[in-house]
């Protein structure tokens, strides 16, 4: 047993040595723009051995997702809708009712749920009234199911100012905003052609500038009738920059298959870890 608390301490402050390098990682970047180029993305800067101890860490933008704390009606109507495959009304019914959960007072939106609804279940509860501090709680929310949940789950977040950095952003995030899949395909499309210049320099075909987006687009080969209009409606929640990353680090020990992970968010802004877990 006393092997074994040693085992696990040695795990433990391995992983956590993972952590240090990510932090080091995200600290050297200072460009303009994040992307899906830079050192925090590539797992293979990562990998080490402490002790016996394999640790491998991989690093995730949070702010290429939705934040279902800031995010308006018509994008978490668009969440369940494209995203979970909702029908119209039954997705925007469940962006009220979510609109109604984070709000601070006892005022229905058009189709929304308050205390009086929660109150009368057969397993009563309070309307929260307040941000999530977790996406599970969705669930908690009226029409929230398991199987709507998990068709999103990876596309949103709780961290952030509430902007979807453009150059990091996965297509169902994009459409989520209100782009088509074409102008979420030509987006990804461009962002793929970048290659690195010289050290310091932002990459060509990285987003600089979010409010510009439709005419770097029109310049790369045009978009569609109406994609243009899309995006400036969506440049508001759109961002080049992120501050909060998710990081997941795996720790094995070959010989005996021990394993050690941690899963955290860290806000490099504000040198802050604020998300813990340790399986």
């Amino acid at each position: 047993r006393t092997r074994q608390a040693e085992d696990y301490t040695t795990g433990f402050y391995a992983a956590e040595s993972g952590i240090e390098l990510a932090k080091a990682r995200l600290s050297e970047d200072t460009g303009a723009a994040d992307t899906l180029k830079e050192t925090w993305r590539d797992t293979r800067t990562f990998a080490s051995e402490i002790s016996g101890w394999k640790i491998s860490v991989k690093v995730t933008d949070e702010e290429s997702k939705i934040n279902i704390n800031k995010a308006p009606q018509n994008v978490l109507k668009n969440l369940f809708e494209k995203g979970a495959g909702l029908e119209g009304d039954e997705a925007s019914a469940i962006a009220d009712c979510i609109l109604d959960w984070i709000d601070r007072d006892d005022s229905l939106h058009k189709d929304g749920k308050e205390s009086d609804y929660y109150e009368f279940l057969a397993d009563p509860y309070p309307c929260k009234n307040d941000y999530f501090e977790a996406p599970e709680e969705l669930m908690l929310v009226n029409g929230v199911t398991r199987e709507s949940f998990d068709k999103i789950k990876d596309i949103i977040t709780i961290y952030g100012s509430g902007t979807v950095n453009v150059n990091t952003a996965g297509a169902g995030a994009l459409i989520a905003l209100g782009l088509s899949e074409e102008a979420a395909a030509k987006i990804i499309s461009y962002r793929e052609g970048a290659n690195a210049k010289g050290a310091g320099e932002v990459p060509d075909n990285v987003f600089t500038d979010a409010s510009a987006i439709a005419a770097v687009l029109n310049q790369d080969g045009g978009l569609a009738e109406g994609d243009s209009g899309d995006l400036a409606r969506a440049s508001s929640m759109l961002g080049v920059k992120s501050d909060n990353f998710r990081g997941v680090i795996q720790g094995s020990w070959g010989r005996e298959g021990r394993a050690q992970n941690i899963t955290f968010v860290y806000d490099r802004v504000d040198k802050l870890i604020k998300y813990w877990r340790e399986e």
